[in-house]
């Protein structure tokens, strides 16, 4: 679906007009609507992990504690856990806070593990890493819908953009916002969204199998002989 159609699908549920356009749209419930369809679009993109807006970021190292621009332009949330410094196979640990940050360079005494801090456009590196070196993270973009020519987008264009997320959740999410900011009865349409929302993020990905022994942290996991299960005569 595009924008038009998701607009036009709303206004049948609310019982609105069904708009010819939306992005140039005057008429000011559609301008409403729109409005409503970017909050949603910004909102829906902080739920969760979604697969689709997953990204990888990699680049190559400066010889110096500050490389330079390194972080996306199109930066939702970082993903936890998945920096890592591919030419000597270590992990990054961090971001440090700023007072932890400070406080190392006040006494000139850094771990020896790599760590990481961010500032403004710049990630923070220490120990200094050599030059050349590749390093590489996992990002949630922020780029919910695009363009008919597929181009990432964090708003709402043209009439003719279409989501990246799922189209029905804005839908769903569009009219409780709606309804909220008409002063109608919201709290059935609302329910609804959160279910349809929490069973998407849900079903978005496999899952790995959690045990009450404890987590499988591969990191932890040593050579050894598998024996595979049966009954084996002796």
């Amino acid at each position: 679906m595009t924008l038009l159609t998701v607009i036009a699908n709303v206004c049948r549920r609310v019982g609105e007009p069904v708009p010819n356009v939306v992005y140039t749209a005057t008429d000011p419930t559609v301008t409403q609507l729109l409005s409503l369809a970017n909050e949603e679009g910004t909102e829906l993109m902080k739920m969760g992990d979604w697969r689709a807006l997953r990204k990888e970021k990699t680049f190559t190292t400066l010889a110096q504690e500050t490389q330079t621009a390194m972080v996306p332009t199109d930066l939702g949330y970082w993903i936890d856990e998945t920096f890592w410094n591919r030419s000597s196979r270590r992990p990054l640990y961090g971001p440090v806070s700023s007072a932890q940050w400070q406080a190392w360079k006040a006494f000139n005494t850094f771990p020896i593990m790599d760590v990481f801090y961010m500032r403004g456009a710049d990630i923070l590196v220490n120990p200094v890493p050599a030059a050349g070196q590749t390093y590489a993270f996992e990002y949630t973009s922020n780029l919910w819908c695009q363009s008919n020519a597929s181009v990432g987008q964090s708003e709402w264009l043209a009439d003719t953009d279409t989501g990246v997320l799922s189209e029905r959740l804005m839908t769903l999410g569009i009219i409780w916002r709606y309804k909220q900011a008409r002063g109608l009865a919201f709290d059935d349409d609302y329910q609804l969204y959160e279910l349809q929302t929490r069973e998407a993020l849900a079903q978005d990905s496999p899952r790995s199998t959690h045990s009450m022994a404890g987590p499988m942290d591969w990191r932890r996991m040593r050579p050894g002989i598998v024996i595979s299960e049966g009954s084996w005569p002796v």
